[in-house]
């Protein structure tokens, strides 16, 4: 049942694999974060530039749903370290609940800049018949350390860069900007969970009710681990579990699989195209 998926990084991805690890081996840290950041925000720039010219080019000869995923994926490219497919990946998955009327709430654990959240929530709200509870998790400080279960021949993935503790930081204060102030998200129904999984998901059990959508994207083992356990019992025959780091992190794959094995679950695991994965939640598992 260990699918092969592969991460499949872009040109610019790939020299970045190469020059990074050695320049954090000789800068000093200060000057390492500062080039890091300068080099990313550009190239996030340069991602942003050109996704909007080919969603102006392809612009008439889309329509209906193709036309809004491309709308919103424009519109929260700036908000995510995923990139587009990670985007597109979250809208597909919500359009697939929806159009089969699975009932319960989404959930995502790891935020970060909350992009691909506030894609599964405007995603749900165009396209439902009703306002789904939201709950989003995450330490909304970064990264935790990884554990022994995140190593393999003394690394922890195939990421573009190092992950220390701390990284793909996105503060609450950033994702309530997005979801409350810019998108209008109902804060009712739109919960932001602050803490380390292992103390915010176990209690959040017994509060959440169905869970439709279940997307991951913690990096590591135990941050994967954890809301499998917890969560997956929830949903409903037909929900998707969406693992936004199978293929570039060693631990967060091994959880999965591990899950998967242990429960019989036997849907596939779909492709994203830049190495997360999807599957389906089936009827007897």
């Amino acid at each position: 049942m260990n699918e092969v998926v592969a991460y499949k990084p872009s040109i610019a991805g790939r020299v970045a694999r190469t020059v990074l690890p050695g320049l954090r081996r000789i800068l000093p840290t200060g000057v390492y974060g500062f080039v890091y950041e300068l080099a990313y925000g550009s190239y996030k720039k340069l991602l942003y530039v050109g996704h909007g010219v080919k969603v102006a080019a392809r612009r008439p000869f889309v329509s209906g749903n193709r036309k809004l995923r491309d709308k919103l994926t424009f519109r929260l490219l700036p908000h995510t370290m995923g990139g587009r497919k990670a985007l597109e990946n979250a809208f597909d998955v919500i359009e697939k609940v929806e159009n089969a009327k699975v009932d319960g709430a989404i959930v995502e654990c790891g935020v970060a800049e909350g992009g691909t959240a506030a894609m599964m929530a405007m995603a749900s709200r165009a396209l439902g018949e009703k306002e789904r509870e939201k709950w989003f998790f995450d330490s909304y400080e970064g990264l935790p350390e990884p554990t022994a279960e995140d190593y393999s021949d003394g690394r922890v993935g195939e990421f573009i860069r190092p992950l220390p503790k701390g990284s793909c930081l996105g503060t609450i204060e950033q994702v309530e900007e997005l979801l409350f102030d810019d998108l209008g998200l109902d804060r009712a129904r739109t919960h932001l969970v602050k803490g380390w999984f292992q103390d915010t998901v176990p209690p959040h059990k017994a509060i959440i009710g169905d869970i439709a959508v279940l997307r991951l994207d913690g990096d590591w083992y135990e941050s994967t681990k954890i809301p499998l356990d917890n969560f997956y019992d929830k949903m409903p025959a037909g929900g998707y579990v969406i693992i936004d780091d199978y293929a570039t992190c060693f631990g967060s794959r091994k959880a999965t699989d591990e899950f998967r094995e242990e429960r019989k679950i036997g849907t596939p695991l779909l492709e994203d195209g830049r190495g997360g994965v999807y599957f389906e939640k089936p009827a007897a598992s």
